[in-house]
């Protein structure tokens, strides 16, 4: 188990910008805020020694109500919600056993209350509308068993 399966369990997320894998690799992300107009994929993070430095740089979250999809494929589902602040919200896959494959969390996206699936591309909504999609194809939103084939 990784750091962030033990946060995920616990019901929390790094309170900063970051794709989080439950393999134990992190990415910077970075977005322009609530306007969601785009989203990069950034460097390497090291979540533990963040974490190391301070270890309450987390936040609460809740998947929203509506906030669930189911994958194609059968390989699982993807959720959203919201941060414990108003600004905060993440979006997250999970494998078929409801185990988290990666979360990317964001300190100014706003919450996201909604999600689709169409084909290999999730559609995330935060509350104003705007969205992020991103390839669960592409090997950085990939599982990690079929990442590394």
């Amino acid at each position: 188990m990784s750091r962030i399966t033990d946060l995920w369990r616990a019901g929390v997320a790094p309170a900063r910008d970051g794709l989080y894998r439950a393999d134990g690799s992190s990415r910077d992300v970075e977005v322009d805020g609530a306007r969601l107009s785009w989203f990069d994929l950034g460097a390497p993070l090291d979540l533990d020694a963040l974490l190391a430095e301070d270890p309450d740089n987390v936040t609460e979250i809740d998947i929203h109500p509506q906030g669930f999809a189911e994958l194609p494929d059968g390989s699982g589902r993807v959720c959203c919600g919201e941060g414990a602040h108003g600004s905060e919200g993440f979006f997250a896959r999970l494998d078929p056993g409801e185990h988290l494959v990666w979360i990317v969390s964001l300190r100014h996206s706003n919450p996201f209350e909604r999600v689709t699936v169409d084909g290999t591309r999730a559609i995330f909504t935060n509350n104003l509308g705007n969205t992020v999609t991103v390839d669960l194809a592409s090997p950085e939103f990939e599982p990690a068993s079929t990442a590394a084939q």
